[in-house]
């Protein structure tokens, strides 16, 4: 054999060998420049000499990766429809240094001129991620001027009640956090006092992680305010006016003004130079909605004649008046970031808002004793009452946070955050009743029956956090921290009443005090892996939580009155205990996986086992006269609920365009609900309802929600989305009767659509429309509306804004229903009731925006760490 060719495959092969051993690995990750959200299937080319050598494209989180690269220098390019290119020059790949991580490669949106018109890029309305799904708030352009519940109204798993009460699939019990800190005050006050300019995304977390706090059924919905950052100084300011002029009127009883006029107007700033990174806010708000009401309960009355004047009938309240509602709101906040160093960064945040709201019931009953419901009056029993109910919450609310992160070389990380947040809420019940002979005037008059009531309760919060994350050589990530947390409130309540003969209590006493003092220490743990096998990225937690819970109640003189008075919450109570104590310890377990079929489909499955800690409110054993014919009291006694959440998720993408399908289920156990029964010698003369809240048996939801981003051509994009599931309330047949086992079919359809009609001007249209639902004793009606918006962007007018928007389009925002409660086949009580809250509104606004320097690739905060 010719040894100058052996010697030649051989040299050959060592050099072949040799190179190998020498070839690299180029990755990265593709963000969007302005959301920093990841940006799937992008185009990536490797470029030597200016001529491509291979290419690949992003996975579904932004991620790429270029192997079995020879040693050189090269350049990249990254392209993505929409998008401006971007390239990346003096890339090497050496022996010494055989990885290129390019970290983010951030992308901005394209503007490019054909025949004179601008076509500018869209982003997609909703995001899903492993945990998550990420709405743009920018897309809701009607719910501009308004608050988070505005937002939030507009989204497939979210219901917004007539009174502002937001719903996750059907449960008001979920936690709030702000720019991924958790709130310890009410989720409705505080999305209430959040100005929807403000915000930039809304996260709908149905099935937390580990490192997420367990409490709430709903899950978690995350707020994130941040706009983005800019080279030097930007400002943005805005202003609002609306209302109904046309119809404004005065009340034919109380003589106020009835209308649906409001202002918003607000100025955020912000400074971005170097190392450091300033921020701040002032917004405020105003909002009057006029409305009716019309309520008609009955009660039927006890066959005991010892117990009821007319035993075997029923006792009828007609009453229709005038129901207007308000608030005012300001809201500040402030922020800093500064990178110590390349693997160190501080950051500090501070938020207040102050909120004055309430609502008036103007309403005239006629009261009689009747055979039937619809029955005629019997004689002599018929009363023209005038009843005029006012209600006033004000109170605010700030938050502050400190956080610190700090890097361990490139693969481990410390991040630590100390949050505290204090409120003072106050609330005033007014109650007033006249005889009405329908031609004076009564409001300054004295009214033969008076009742007024007051309740404050301040709330001290304090959490620590720390997190440590360690990524390994393979990709997998290790999360471990402790997050205690302290919550203090003492709440003082007052009943002050005159009292005549016939009313409840004791005539003597003029006035029912009562004061709580809660402590409520919550002391955590969790831990969760993530990883990826082959198409399988998963991730499993366990967070531990030891509930140590003390509430102190300083007066029981109504305990055995109220709760004596049913046996069947009464039974085994020690009514002299002022002492209240629960310690409890739980595991969380959680799941989370998504597994891509191919680049065009993927599910994902998430379950996890959550708690919900009732709210102080529900605890207090304060008896509040809430209406003519309604009395309520919390139950120091209640028990925390407990919740198994689990979802599947299929996600098909076509284009930019994507379709999501989510199965979903919700068990709870020992479920909290406010139980209405019948009281006879309260003060009315026909009885009234007592509303408690009760541990009363189970509720389960189980059912399927759908998304769905279509984009036109970048001119015309739409988002449509809607669930459908089976509602069951399961409870205890001593509580609630016959209708212990309630069930419903729920749906909703929630659509909007935003068409770019030309460069300078956008048409936005959004409709929603969700069904009637059981309640544990009644139903709710059905609920439809339509808002649209205009916004006029001139290109002569750089940084105007000019927009015009009619809520309520159809005149359908009515919110209404039932509650009922039965012994046997006898119905012992029906309140059936309408709040017709007149439209159409229509609100003009304009917004200056101004920055000196052009839009840099968005600053990751602290908080993202965190969250």
């Amino acid at each position: 054999m010719n040894h100058k060719f052996i010697t030649s495959v051989v040299f050959g092969l060592l050099w072949s060998l040799s190179m190998l051993a020498q070839t690299g690995v180029i990755k990265g990750r593709v963000v969007d420049a302005q959301s920093n959200e990841d940006i799937p299937f992008a185009n990536v080319a490797l470029l030597e000499n200016g001529e491509i050598l291979t290419g690949t494209v992003t996975d579904r989180n932004g991620h790429f990766k270029l192997d079995k690269i020879n040693a050189g220098n090269y350049s990249i390019t990254v392209s993505f429809l929409g998008y401006d290119a971007k390239e990346i020059n003096e890339i090497s790949i050496t022996q010494n240094d055989r990885v290129a991580d390019l970290k983010s490669v951030a992308l901005s949106s394209s503007s490019v001129s054909i025949e004179g018109v601008e076509v500018t890029a869209t982003a997609q309305t909703v995001s899903s991620k492993i945990d998550r799904k990420t709405y743009r708030a920018d897309d809701f352009a009607t719910a501009s001027g308004g608050t988070a519940v505005d937002i939030l109204d507009k989204l497939p798993a979210v219901s917004v009640d007539g009174d502002g009460v937001v719903s996750v699939r059907g449960t008001s019990d979920f936690l709030v956090y702000i720019n991924g800190k958790p709130t310890q005050t009410s989720a409705s006050d505080i999305l209430s006092q959040l100005p929807a300019d403000q915000i930039k995304n809304v996260e709908i977390i149905t099935v937390p992680g580990a490192r997420y706090d367990a409490q709430g059924k709903g899950g978690i919905i995350n707020i994130t305010t941040q706009k983005g950052a800019f080279d030097g100084l930007s400002v943005v300011a805005s202003g609002m006016i609306g209302g109904t002029p046309w119809t404004n009127k005065d009340d034919v009883y109380s003589r106020q003004a009835l209308n649906n006029d409001r202002y918003n107007t607000s100025l955020s700033l912000m400074y971005n130079k170097d190392k450091l990174s300033l921020s701040g806010a002032l917004t405020m708000q105003s909002r009057n909605n006029k409305g009716r009401g019309i309520i008609d309960p009955y009660i039927y009355q006890h066959p005991d004649e010892s117990v009821s004047g007319y035993p075997g009938s029923y006792y009828v309240l007609d009453g229709e008046g005038s129901r207007p509602k308000w608030y005012t709101n300001v809201m500040a906040n402030a922020g800093i970031n500064y990178q110590l160093s390349d693997n160190a960064e501080l950051a500090a945040s501070y938020q207040y808002s102050k909120r004055t709201s309430g609502r008036t019931a103007n309403y005239v009953y006629k009261a009689y004793f009747a055979d039937a419901p619809d029955g005629e009056p019997y004689d002599g029993t018929l009363q023209n009452i005038y009843n005029p109910n006012d209600i006033h919450r004000d109170g605010w609310f700030s938050n502050l946070s400190v956080d610190y992160i700090q890097h361990i070389g490139e693969q481990s990380k410390i991040s630590t955050s100390f949050i505290y947040e204090t409120s003072n809420l106050e609330q005033t019940i007014d109650n007033k009743e006249f005889t009405y002979d329908g031609e004076r005037y009564y409001y300054d008059d004295t009214p033969d029956f008076h009742s007024f009531q007051s309740d404050e309760t301040p709330l001290d919060a304090y959490r620590f956090v720390l997190d440590y994350q360690h990524k390994f050589d393979n990709g997998n990530t290790l999360n471990t921290g402790v997050q205690p947390q302290w919550i203090r409130l003492q709440g003082e309540f007052a009943y002050d009443t005159i009292i005549g003969n016939g009313y409840w209590g004791d005539p003597s006493i003029e006035s029912y005090d009562n004061s709580i003092d809660l402590k409520r220490d919550v002391y955590s743990a969790y831990v969760d892996y993530s990883g990826k096998t082959g198409k399988l990225n998963y991730v499993l937690g366990l967070r531990a939580e030891y509930m140590d819970q003390l509430m102190n109640v300083r007066s029981t003189e109504y305990f055995e009155y109220v709760y004596g008075y049913f046996s069947e919450i009464g039974e085994g109570r020690d009514f002299d205990q002022k002492d209240f104590q629960q310690r409890k310890f739980d595991l969380f377990p959680t799941l989370h996986a998504k597994y891509d079929i191919n680049d065009a489909n993927s599910l994902s499955l998430a379950a996890s086992r959550r708690i919900n800690r009732p709210p102080a409110k529900d605890m207090a054993p304060f008896l509040y006269r809430r209406h003519q014919e309604i009395y309520e009291m919390g139950d120091p006694l209640l028990k925390p609920e407990y919740t198994l959440n689990a979802e599947l998720n299929y996600t098909r993408r076509f284009g930019k365009n994507n379709i999501t399908l989510t199965g979903f289920y919700r068990g709870v156990d020992n479920a909290i609900y406010r139980v209405n029964r019948v009281a006879y010698d309260m003060g009315n003369p026909g009885g009234v309802l007592l509303r408690s809240y009760t541990n009363a048996g189970n509720q389960t939801a189980l059912g399927a929600e759908m998304g769905m981003n279509i984009d036109l051509m970048n001119k015309v994009k739409v988002f449509v989305g809607g669930a459908l599931y089976d509602f069951q309330v399961i409870a205890d047949d001593e509580l609630l009767g016959e209708s212990r086992d309630s069930r419903s079919t729920n749906w909703n359809i929630k659509s909007n659509a935003s068409w770019l009609i030309t460069t300078p001007l956008k048409l936005t249209v959004d409709y929603s429309i969700k069904s009637a639902s059981v309640t544990p004793q009644g139903e709710s009606l059905q609920f439809e509306a339509l808002n649209a918006a205009i916004n006029y962007t001139p290109e002569k007018l750089r940084g105007w804004t000019f927009s015009a928007r009619m809520l309520d389009v159809l005149g359908t925002n009515q919110a209404g229903g039932y509650t009922a409660a039965y012994e046997g086949e006898q119905i012992l009580l029906r309140r059936g009731y309408v709040y017709d809250y007149e439209g159409q509104i229509v609100e003009l606004g304009i917004s200056y925006s101004f920055n000196n320097k052009k839009q840099k690739s968005q600053r990751k905060h602290i908080s993202d760490d965190y969250f």
